[in-house]
Formats: C-alpha cells, structure tokens, sequence
C-alpha cells in the first residue's frame, strides 16, 4: 500500500475500493473544469457510484469489503436497518440489507 508500512483494515478497503472504481471508470477528473457537486462545491474529481451497477463483480466486491468491515468493527450487532439516500444509495443499501440479513429503508431529500 502506497505511504503507509501498516495500513488498518479500514485503510486496506479504502485502497481497494479505491482500485475498484478507478478500473470500471467510474472515477472521473476534470481539473480544468471542475464539477460543480450538489452541495455547491467545485471538485476536480468526481466518483460516480452509480456506475457501480453496471459492473457485478466489483459490485460484489465493494459490498462484500463494507460487509466485512462491519463485521470485523463489530458494529454490525448494533445497526438496526440499514438506509440509503435517494437514489444511488437505494441500491448499496439494499445489498448491504442484503447481505446482512437487516431490514432496509430509504431516506428521501423532501418529504
């Protein structure tokens, strides 16, 4: 792993995950123009987890690391249900409700 002798766990996922998105594209920069993000800010990077969907097998993977993570941080006994945001987040919650065997909700931008 690039600048760490001993990276955590949680480090580990976020390098790989990392790796994910950068191969299936969807990790763009544009520096000369930046994105301007729903909050108001600008970035030179934009992450489009939706893209995500298209590709199983990194879909598989990026759950299966939040899984583990939950798992191995033992926080996984005191989550209830899992959410997600409108709307690309409706399909990470449901496979992480999924996997976990919790129920699911999603949460809405307005009522």
């Amino acid at each position: 792993m690039p600048g760490k002798a001993n990276p955590t766990p949680s480090t580990e996922v976020g390098y790989e995950t990392a790796k994910l998105l950068l191969d299936i594209g969807a990790v763009n920069f544009r520096p000369d123009e930046p994105y301007r993000l729903t909050a108001g800010w600008a970035s030179p990077v934009y992450i489009d987890c939706r893209w995500v969907i298209s590709f199983p097998e990194a879909r598989r993977r990026i759950v299966k690391l939040g899984i583990d993570l939950l798992n191995r941080d033992a926080a996984l006994p005191r989550i209830d249900m899992i959410a997600g945001g409108e709307t690309a987040g409706i399909p990470y919650a449901a496979w992480i409700a999924a996997g976990t065997d919790k129920p699911m909700l999603y949460v809405r931008k307005q009522p």
